[in-house]
């Protein structure tokens, strides 16, 4: 016999509504029913009779999920429904609800399953009415679960699952990595409502499912799809090879300490990101950045740029013909900086300038069009934060290092690009073109974009000053 456990907060009418409502129109009465929940007296004392066990629990959806698995014994069979169902559909008139789940259990229980879970939607178009095996979405408001603890866990495990969004993504990847397959009955289905507000819902929701979207594709990126929607960024479970990671050593095409600023790429690397593909960069270990491809659109881009004669190494080693007009003529006065891309002041010269480039920059909500595109993109970044931006055109940018970042990570975006991005140090070179998505340490590590046509090139660099 398998357990019926219901995790819920503030939320009783609902419950008495709809899951309630539900459980005693298809299930038999012996099936035991437990509510964990916050508020043990509101619901223990509405619920006498109605043949439920109400177990006080911490506040939080994950945190109660962790206290049921820990109240049950190892190996019990949990079925986990949301506070919200309205209804589980059949394939067809001939299936009980309640012997399809022991079936289930049957099979998790046979092939060494622990976790499963039925259709996750209401559409039977596109079932065929089996049970599979594989990795497949075990949705948070339905799912199957035999308790494979063999001691209480403890507050560290909580960790694996602490966070409530896409906590169900998680878990199903978690359960498939761990005993190499998901159970799947397609021969039920969920129909309910989902982000209804109370429970776990928040203001906040979109913002919070995009940058965990992210944080599963930089742990787990070889089971998933991001998948663009209209207000968030979602996932999909799936074997992919299109999500590659990278292990980056240091030292690779660097000549020397301090040697590289202000000059271009002189070479391009043989091997070439794939266009296709996102990535992520890892150096011992750690994450230091990501490229995700085809992510954002930048439409209807108009913004004046400037002249900027105080840009530094970036702007490349000083030339006389990229200097000011004014200045030219005092070109062999000038004495420069140890890397030749920056005049030096002077009793003549009362103002250092380095090679002009077209450039703006300042606070983020400075400008309206840069302050929207950062609205919309900046849950993407979940390495750092930004406060600032630099816009430049028609630049190919020389080696230097944003050494007056705060933060490390920045957020790259372009318009109309076909440069790479090198990154010597690393041997690496980033390809990234229009729409695609670049988060990257470029506060401790040398970069330049390699050759090609910048014309009407824009590139847009949000970063934490």
């Amino acid at each position: 016999m398998f357990s019926i456990v219901v995790c819920s907060s503030n939320r009783l009418d609902l419950f008495k509504k709809k899951t309630l409502k539900f459980i005693k129109n298809n299930f038999d009465s012996n099936i035991p029913v437990y509510i964990f929940t916050p508020q043990f007296d509101e619901y223990f004392n509405d619920l006498i009779g109605q043949g439920c066990i109400v177990i006080k629990t911490r506040e939080g959806l994950n945190k109660a999920r962790f206290h049921s698995r820990n109240y049950f014994k190892p190996n019990d069979k949990l079925l986990y429904l949301d506070d919200d169902i309205d209804d589980i559909l059949t394939y067809d008139n001939s299936i009980n609800i309640e012997k399809e789940f022991e079936t289930s259990f049957k099979y998790m229980e046979s092939n060494n399953i622990k976790l499963g879970s039925i259709n996750p939607t209401s559409n039977k178009y596109f079932s065929n009415g089996e049970y599979k095996f594989g990795l497949y979405f075990c949705i948070g408001c339905c799912y199957m679960y035999i308790n494979d603890r063999t001691d209480f866990y403890t507050d560290d495990e909580l960790q694996l699952f602490e966070k409530s969004e896409l906590e169900d993504y998680e878990r199903s990847i978690y359960y498939f990595k761990k005993y190499h397959n998901n159970f799947r009955n397609d021969r039920l289905f969920i129909k309910t409502k989902y982000n209804q507000k109370g429970g776990m819902y928040s203001e906040t929701r979109n913002e919070d499912r995009t940058r965990r979207a992210i944080e599963l594709f930089l742990k787990y990126p070889e089971y998933l799809l991001l998948k663009k929607k209209k207000n968030y960024l979602g996932i999909i479970l799936k074997r992919n090879t299109k999500n590659r990671l990278i292990d980056l050593e240091k030292g690779g095409g660097l000549r020397g300490k301090e040697s590289l600023n202000g000059l271009y790429p002189n070479i391009n690397l043989e091997n070439k990101l794939d266009i296709k593909s996102n990535y992520i960069f890892k150096l011992d270990g750690k994450v230091i950045g990501y490229l995700i491809r085809n992510l954002y659109e930048i439409k209807d881009f108009k913004i004046t740029m400037k002249n900027n004669q105080n840009s530094g190494d970036i702007a490349g080693r000083i030339e006389k013909d990229k200097l000011q007009n004014c200045a030219r003529k005092y070109y062999e006065e000038f004495k420069f900086n140890k890397f030749n891309t920056r005049t030096k002041k002077s009793d003549k010269h009362k103002f250092e300038m380095s090679n002009t480039i077209k450039r703006i920059s300042g606070k983020i909500e400075s400008k309206e069009i840069i302050e929207k595109i950062y609205n919309d993109i900046k849950n993407y970044n979940i390495l750092g934060s930004c406060n600032y931006y630099t816009c430049n055109k028609d630049l190919q940018s020389a080696y230097h290092k944003d050494y007056r970042n705060k933060s490390p990570f920045v957020i790259l975006l372009t318009i109309n690009n076909n440069l790479d991005l090198h990154i010597p140090e690393l041997d690496l070179e980033i390809n990234n073109r229009d729409n695609d998505i670049v988060v990257f340490d470029l506060k401790n590590y040398f970069h330049a974009n390699t050759k090609g046509k910048i014309n009407n090139r824009y590139s847009i660099v949000y970063f934490e000053k």
